[in-house]
């Protein structure tokens, strides 16, 4: 993905902040999270923090009474969650059975060059291919936002990432050491599968699908970036917050 200096930076403030501290030594932000993580603790366990594994989901690791809780640390606006190769992720489209026509479907608006291989002569922005064949993008978004599926797609996108040797998330926290917001593996999960997400364009729940960088310019340095799909979490703040108020309702 892109440069994301200010999000590394924000994880290692966390890292730094939590390691070797004890419970009751946090300001009342981080304590809240700590105590929805774990269960039998107090105020006095300590607390130790580790960097999550490269390229997986999990950005940090929190350790207390040998309870490894792992976590995805996001901040700012216009999340982007994921990010892989376009033959990488047709070859996934693949194994969990989507048809063929849908995912030729996809690679129509990938591509936007009226091929599905990326070799047309003309280049139009998805913005354009939504307005001019939704009926193409309703059938994508059918199939992907069947409840199998959409399970299928979170845990690829948010909880696992691409490979099942990979560490799974337990949480996914929304902010800095100040100030936060929340919400554990299984509530994303549920959130994604109780409710219906309506848009224009192609997507799994709230999450949307685009490329990296459609090169319409045909500039060669950018070109590579073409060939990658990427999935954005717009509304994740917003989500959050709706799934916290439901927590605290009992739903």
């Amino acid at each position: 993905m892109g440069s994301n200096k200010s999000g590394f930076e924000n994880e290692n403030k966390l890292i730094t902040y939590l390691n070797n501290k004890k419970v009751k030594e946090l300001n009342q932000n981080l304590k809240q999270f700590i105590y929805f993580l774990f269960d039998n603790i107090n105020e006095e366990s300590k607390i130790k923090t580790l960097e999550g594994k490269k390229g997986q989901k999990p950005d940090i690791t929190i350790i207390i009474n040998n309870d490894i809780k792992r976590i995805s640390i996001k901040k700012g606006s216009g999340n982007s969650v994921h990010q892989e190769k376009i033959e990488v992720f047709t070859k996934f489209l693949s194994s969990i059975n989507i048809p063929n026509d849908i995912i030729n479907e996809l690679l129509m608006f990938h591509w936007g060059d009226g091929t599905c291989d990326g070799t047309g002569e003309k280049r139009i922005l998805g913005k354009k291919y939504e307005q001019t064949y939704p009926d193409k993008i309703d059938k994508i978004n059918l199939e992907f936002n069947k409840e199998a599926n959409k399970k299928k797609f979170i845990n690829r996108f948010i909880i696992q990432g691409k490979s099942e040797e990979y560490d799974l998330i337990d949480a996914l926290y929304h902010g800095n050491v100040e100030e936060g917001h929340w919400a554990s593996k299984d509530e994303i999960i549920n959130y994604f599968v109780d409710n219906e997400f309506k848009s224009n364009s192609i997507h799994f729940g709230s999450l949307t699908y685009q490329v990296w960088n459609r090169c319409l310019n045909l500039n060669p340095k950018m070109e590579e970036r073409r060939y990658v799909m990427q999935v954005k979490w717009g509304s994740l703040l917003k989500d959050l917050i709706i799934i916290e108020r439901n927590r605290k309702v009992g739903k």
